[in-house]
C-alpha cells in the first residue's frame, strides 16, 4: 500500500503545505522538518510567519508567565535560515525586547514583505520598517510611529490600521498622503487630534473610533465613512457643522455616532443644509430623538441625500420631537418627496410616545420606494397596530416589529 500511494502528506502541492504550516504554532510548523526533507524544503521558505504570545511563553505551576530568551535565540535562527521572500509577519506580545524585534523587521525589509501585523506594548517603530517598500497591509497596535526625516512613503500600501498608536497630527497626515495606494484606513482609539486632516487620492472607507475637534477629508474617492467620536467636543468653533459635513458630500455609505451628532447640531437648528450628499445611499446614525437640533439635523441630512435607500437609526429618548417633525410633514404632504428612492428604514432602542410614531409616520408617508420599516428593541405591543392605520405611499412597505 506504502508502495502505491507512496507519502501522500509530503506530496501535498506546495500552496497547501504553506497553509498547512500557516496555521500552525510558529515551532510546531518547523517541526514538520522531521516528516521528510519535502517539509524541511517547505518550511525554510514559508511565506507567513506569526508568533503569538503562546508560542514564546514558557509556564511552570509555581511561576508567571515568562518571556523565554530561548525563543528569541530561536527566531533569530529561524530568520537566518528562512531563504525565500516572505508576504505576510505578524507578532502579538507584551513582552519581546524592542532590540530583538527591530532585527527581525529589518530581515523584513530584505524579504519583500507585503503584509505586517505588530501588537507590542509601547513599542517604537523603528528605522527599518520604513524601508519595507513592498508593503500593501499594515496594522499597528499599541506602538509609537515617528517618520524618519527621509521617508518618502509607502508606494505599495493598499490598507493601514492603527489602534492605541501614538503619533503626531504631522506625521500621521505625511504617512497617509504618501501613501499613493491606499484605499482602506481603520483608526480606533486613536490621538486627540485638534484637525485631522487626510489627503488621500485613492482612499475608498475611512473607519474611526476616537477623538478630534475638527476633520478635513481630502479624499474625492472615499464611499464609505463611519466616525465614532468618545465624547462631543465642548470648543466647538463656529462654521464646524459645514466644515466637517463639506468633508463627507462625496461618500456613499456613512456612519454617524451620537457624540459627533452633538458636535454637528451645535449649530442650532437649520431649515436647510447648504451641502448636497448626491452619492449617499446608505446612513447610519445615533439621534437624541429628545433633542430638537439633533432631530432637525438628521431629517436635514436626510433631505440633502436625493439618492438615499437605507436608514438605520439608533434613538434614545423619545419626546419633545413633533414640532420638528411636522415641519418636514409639512413638505411630503405637497408631494416633495422626503425620501423619494429609500427602500429600508430602521429605527432601535425606541421607547413608543406620539413624537416617535409622527418620526415613523413622516416616513411612511414620503416614501414611494420603501420596502420595509424595522422597529427594534420597542417597549409597546401596541406600536404595531397604530402604525397599520397609517396609509402608506408605498404599497409594498412592510412594518417588522422586533
Amino acid at each position: 500500500m506504502e508502495a502505491k500511494y507512496g507519502d501522500l502528506i509530503s506530496d501535498l502541492p506546495g500552496l497547501v503545505k504553506e497553509k498547512i504550516l500557516g496555521h500552525l504554532p510558529i515551532k510546531e510548523a518547523i517541526r514538520t522538518s522531521i516528516l521528510s526533507s519535502k517539509w524541511r524544503q517547505t518550511w525554510v521558505s514559508m511565506p507567513e510567519i506569526v508568533i503569538r504570545n503562546e508560542d514564546c511563553l514558557t509556564c511552570t505551576k509555581n511561576e508567571e508567565l515568562i518571556l523565554s530568551t530561548k525563543f528569541i535565540q530561536f527566531m533569530d535562527w529561524v530568520f537566518g535560515v528562512h531563504n525565500g521572500s516572505m508576504s505576510k509577519f505578524s507578532i502579538c506580545s507584551d513582552h519581546f525586547s524592542s532590540k530583538a524585534v527591530n532585527r527581525w523587521i529589518l530581515n523584513l525589509s530584505r524579504k519583500q514583505v507585503q503584509q505586517i501585523f505588530i501588537s507590542l506594548d509601547r513599542y517604537k517603530m523603528p528605522s527599518g520598517f520604513f524601508m519595507s517598500h513592498t508593503l500593501t497591509h499594515v496594522y499597528l497596535e499599541k506602538c509609537t510611529v515617528i517618520l524618519p526625516a527621509k521617508f518618502n512613503g509607502f508606494k505599495m500600501l493598499q490598507e493601514l490600521g492603527m489602534k492605541f498608536c501614538i503619533i503626531s497630527e504631522d506625521h500621521f497626515e505625511k504617512l497617509v498622503s504618501s501613501s499613493p495606494r491606499l484605499e482602506n484606513l481603520s483608526l480606533e482609539l486613536f490621538n486627540d487630534f485638534y484637525m485631522m486632516r487626510i489627503c488621500s487620492r485613492n482612499l475608498l472607507k475611512f473607519d474611526f473610533w476616537g477623538e478630534f475637534k475638527s476633520i478635513h477629508l481630502d479624499a474625492p474617492r472615499l464611499a464609505s465613512v463611519c466616525i465614532r467620536k468618545f465624547i462631543p467636543t465642548y470648543d466647538m468653533r463656529n462654521g464646524s457643522l459645514v466644515n466637517n459635513l463639506e468633508s463627507l458630500k462625496e461618500v456613499e455609505i456613512l456612519e454617524i455616532n451620537k457624540h459627533f451628532v452633538m458636535d454637528l447640531a451645535k449649530g442650532g437648528p437649520i431649515n436647510k443644509l447648504p451641502i448636497k450628499f448626491e452619492k449617499l445611499k446608505q446612513i447610519k446614525i445615533e439621534i437624541n430623538v429628545e433633542d430638537p437640533k439633533e432631530v432637525a439635523l438628521a431629517l436635514n441630512l436626510f433631505r440633502s441625500a436625493p439618492l438615499l435607500e437605507h436608514v438605520r437609526i439608533k434613538a434614545y429618548s423619545g419626546r419633545a420631537i413633533a414640532s420638528v417633525v411636522s415641519a418636514c410633514s409639512s413638505s411630503a404632504t405637497t408631494g416633495n418627496y422626503l425620501f423619494e428612492y429609500l427602500k429600508t428604514f430602521a429605527i432601535f432602542n425606541l421607547t413608543v410616545s406620539e413624537s416617535v410614531l409622527s418620526l415613523v409616520h413622516l416616513v411612511l408617508i414620503s416614501a414611494p420606494a420603501l420596502k420595509k420599516v424595522v422597529l427594534g428593541k420597542v417597549d409597546s405591543s401596541l406600536l404595531l397596530n397604530r402604525l397599520s392605520q397609517i396609509e402608506k405611499l408605498s404599497k409594498e412597505a412592510q412594518i417588522i416589529v422586533c
